[in-house]
Order: structure tokens, then C-alpha cells, then sequence
């Protein structure tokens, strides 16, 4: 009798903190990627920051490689409003960080734009990085539960934080402890987006590769005309007509 209570309290454990793993499956355990922070695009200021990084990087890799040859950028329009404005701020960054930029692409390497969006599930949850919350304990006095428990989290640590905290008070103390000690301010509002942009480019030299940069971003769900809906090219239409030639007819 004990030992089927024992093996019933082994069990009824291994249940309920492990989840009991088989040792043999059919195939691997699923499991999450560490967590992370991505970007989010939210305003064209963010376009030119990406496009001063984008710039910075590929002149980096091409270092030695251009041989007094120029970069072309090409601009062949009927994009998404974000690549078009994109590929302007990538020539204007280029020639910021004094790299020559030529209109031809004769003699020069071909700076290529890549762009893909995706669109993900709607409200993908968020594991955020918050190790507690903070509390008013009394005016001019806060407290963070969960700071002690956290990963990486030392008494050194908290003796230096709760000095830290005697130093502030009400709610400046509070506004420094919610956007500084615990992110607040650094993390984009609002929920996970559902979209997210992969943007390539590459530098190309005849038939090779030069150089090549790749990021991605979230986009604001809210601004999805900016990044999925490509702007009109416009028509060409044909004109028939006297060309001046003995009255044939041409087109134009």
C-alpha cells in the first residue's frame, strides 16, 4: 500500500511541475525563441533613421570594394508609399555619409531595395520582460513586487535600487520607476502588430554581391495604406496623330 501511494504521489508531481516529458517522440517539443525587442515603425522620422542604419551598414560592407565607382539607387516607382520613401532617405543618407551617388546606373553598383510585408495573427500575445509592478506604499514611496524573484536579480542589486528609490519621491519618483527602471517608456504602445516588414539591400557589382543588409520591423497596424497599398504609376496612353510626315499617322 505505501509504495502505490508513493508512486501515486510521484506521479500526481511529476504531473503537476514537469509535465512529464516522454523520453521518445514522434517529434521535437515545441518551444518559445528568448524574448526579444523589434522596432516599430510609427512616423517617417523612423523611415530616416532606418535609412541613416541601411546606409551606414552597406558602406561598411563595401569598404575597399568600390574602387571609385559611384551607387546607383533605382527608383522605379508604382511602390508602397514606406519603399518610396524609403529609397529617397537611402540617397540621401548614402550621400550624407559622403558616399558618390550616380543618377546612371552606367559604371556603378546597383544599391537593390528588397521589401516583403507579412500579415500574423491578430492579437499575438506579448510576453513582456516586467519583472513586477510598481506600488505606492505611501506618499513619495513605491515598491516593485517580483524585482527580488527576477532572473539576474542580486542583493546587491536591490539594496543599490532601494537607495536609488529613497532618492525620489512622489510623482516624479514614480514617472522615473515606470519609464526608466522598469521600460515603460521605451516599449511601443499598443498591441503586438499584426504586420511586420522584412527590408533587404543589397549592393550589386555586375553579377556579385558587394554588400548586403537585412532588418526587421513592426509596422502600425493603423498605417496599413503606407506599406501594403502601392501607389498608382499612372498610364501611358498612345496619341495618334500628324507627326509632320506627309500626314502618316504615328504614334506617340
Amino acid at each position: 500500500m505505501k509504495k502505490r501511494l508513493f508512486a501515486l504521489a510521484a506521479l500526481t508531481a511529476c504531473l503537476g511541475f514537469t509535465g512529464c516529458a516522454a523520453r521518445y517522440a514522434d517529434v521535437p517539443t515545441p518551444t518559445r525563441f528568448a524574448n526579444e525587442e523589434q522596432q516599430k515603425l510609427q512616423a517617417a522620422r523612423h523611415w530616416q533613421l532606418i535609412a541613416d542604419h541601411f546606409a551606414s551598414q552597406i558602406l561598411g560592407s563595401l569598404d575597399g570594394k568600390l574602387n571609385g565607382r559611384a551607387l546607383h539607387v533605382p527608383q522605379p516607382g508604382g511602390e508602397q508609399a514606406f519603399v518610396e520613401g524609403f529609397r529617397e532617405l537611402l540617397i540621401s543618407a548614402l550621400v550624407a555619409q559622403g558616399a558618390p551617388v550616380a543618377l546612371d546606373p552606367k559604371g556603378a553598383l546597383v544599391a537593390d531595395v528588397r521589401y516583403n510585408i507579412y500579415a500574423f495573427q491578430p492579437e499575438r500575445a506579448a510576453q513582456t520582460h516586467f519583472y513586477g509592478k510598481a506600488t505606492l506604499l505611501t506618499a513619495g514611496l513605491w515598491a516593485i513586487g517580483g524585482v527580488v524573484g527576477a532572473p539576474g536579480a542580486s542583493a546587491t542589486g536591490v539594496n543599490v535600487g532601494s537607495k536609488l528609490l529613497a532618492t525620489v519621491a512622489g510623482v516624479e519618483g514614480f514617472a522615473w520607476l515606470s519609464n526608466e527602471a522598469m521600460g515603460g517608456g521605451r516599449l511601443a504602445s499598443g498591441p503586438v502588430p499584426q504586420s511586420e516588414i522584412l527590408l533587404t539591400v543589397s549592393v550589386a557589382d555586375g553579377s556579385r554581391i558587394a554588400g548586403r543588409h537585412s532588418s526587421i520591423y513592426y509596422t502600425a497596424d493603423q498605417d496599413v495604406g503606407l506599406y501594403w497599398k502601392k501607389q498608382s504609376a499612372g498610364n501611358v496612353v498612345s496619341v495618334i496623330g500628324d507627326c509632320g510626315q506627309g500626314g502618316s499617322k504615328c504614334a506617340r
